[in-house]
């Protein structure tokens, strides 16, 4: 699912300094005015670190800096240098170019021990009355997009079934199966060029993220920035997104795989669906159950694919020796997954490859866990893999 940043990521971010000061690094000089920074703040010399901001900022690099975690630790470590003015500068430029973008983040600028000498000041009190201002503004824009797309999928729900027409600013449809009295959401995806007419692949999906979700995600307008649909809409195939949490999810909840597969049958009779060109997959905690249906004997798909999953967390649930139906499984983990360990991975696949015959074990150099995530070839990844498994 589409991440937002957590207070303990928030923490994260500014602790792995490395991570955040690369990623607009090209020239030499500039790299090692970075480096010498991170290695002078880990060491609590910030003047020394403000020397090497002051350097680095002059360089062509960091004329164009439009970093805000970078300009952050510059104004972190003026601060701590008692030269207050550029602490307020570089925090304005930082906040101007999107340092904050929710309430806790702003909470813990406002109690980083770095800028308490500034908390009287003038200076502090507008960056930081900018920044609320700024997270308002960003909430309301937000509420509106979610309003918009929470009526458009439910008004495509029913337009969809009764063969009517789409709601043009979107193309999805919201659906809800029931469980034990509790309404279970997925979202459809129907392709621009979807004829009711004639038999559609279909692309059953699994996030991640599971085991940390709080509530289901489906009023949130950014689902439909996942990559999945734009994988849908080049292969002119239906996408089944069904939505899990914590207490209802493909990790613990056997009623939870379950309901996958009643979603499915329900979408099967409400579109007209290629029965034989049926795949399912999905990533992380949903590419981990990918292995629980490709090991159900019998089995409705055609294929399955796996991205950055760990079957070692569901050893109760898998039979990998039913991984030999001719039905291909294609996992992809990446060596520096530093969620799921790729030699743990690996591990398994070695243990059972000999039974698991259907299994495609395929190692990515880098990506980390996010790897469908990453911009211009995290798509391609995914859709490659998809479309190795579907026909045309």
């Amino acid at each position: 699912m589409i991440k937002t940043i957590s207070k303990n990521t928030w923490r994260a971010l500014f602790g792995m300094l490395t991570l955040l000061m690369f990623d607009y690094v090209g020239a030499q000089d500039y790299q090692k005015l970075m480096t010498s920074a991170q290695e002078n703040i880990q060491k609590k010399n910030f003047c020394e670190a403000l020397s090497n901001f002051n350097d680095a900022f002059k360089t062509p690099e960091g004329i164009k800096e439009n970093n805000p975690f970078v300009l952050y630790a510059a104004a972190s470590s003026a601060a701590y240098c008692n030269d207050n003015k550029k602490a307020i500068d570089w925090l304005s430029q930082a906040q101007e170019i999107g340092l904050v973008s929710k309430a806790e983040e702003i909470t813990y600028i406002e109690s980083d021990n770095a800028f308490v000498k500034l908390h009287g000041t003038k200076e502090w009190v507008d960056i930081i009355g900018r920044m609320k201002l700024s997270v308002t503004e960003k909430k309301a824009q937000e509420d509106k997009l979610n309003k918009e797309w929470n009526a458009s999928i439910k008004e495509n729900g029913s337009k969809l079934v009764n063969k009517k027409t789409f709601d043009p600013k979107t193309r999805f449809a919201l659906y809800f199966t029931k469980v034990k009295g509790q309404d279970v959401p997925y979202v459809v995806f129907v392709p621009q060029n979807y004829d009711f007419k004639k038999p559609s692949k279909l692309i059953v999906y699994l996030h991640g993220g599971v085991a940390s979700s709080e509530k289901y995600s489906y009023d949130n307008y950014l689902v439909q920035k996942e990559p999945i649909f734009s994988v849908g809409e080049d292969l002119n195939a239906i996408v089944v997104y069904p939505f899990g949490k914590k207490d209802f999810g493909w990790v613990n909840q056997q009623e939870a795989f379950d309901n996958v597969l009643t979603a499915i049958d329900q979408v099967r009779k409400d579109f007209h669906i290629d029965k034989n060109n049926i795949v399912l997959g999905g990533m992380s905690n949903g590419g981990t159950a990918t292995f629980y249906y490709a090991s159900l004997k019998p089995n409705i798909f055609k294929g399955f694919f796996a991205i950055v999953p760990n079957p070692n967390v569901l050893l109760d649930k898998i039979n990998f020796n039913n991984l030999d139906q001719g039905k291909k499984i294609i996992s992809l983990n990446s060596k520096d997954d530093s969620v799921y360990a790729f030699k743990e991975v690996e591990a398994i696949y070695l243990k059972n490859k000999n039974v698991s015959k259907d299994w495609d074990f395929r190692a990515v150099e880098e990506g980390d866990h996010g790897l469908i995530y990453e911009p211009g070839k995290g798509q391609e990844i995914l859709e490659n893999v998809i479309k190795e498994l579907l026909d045309k």
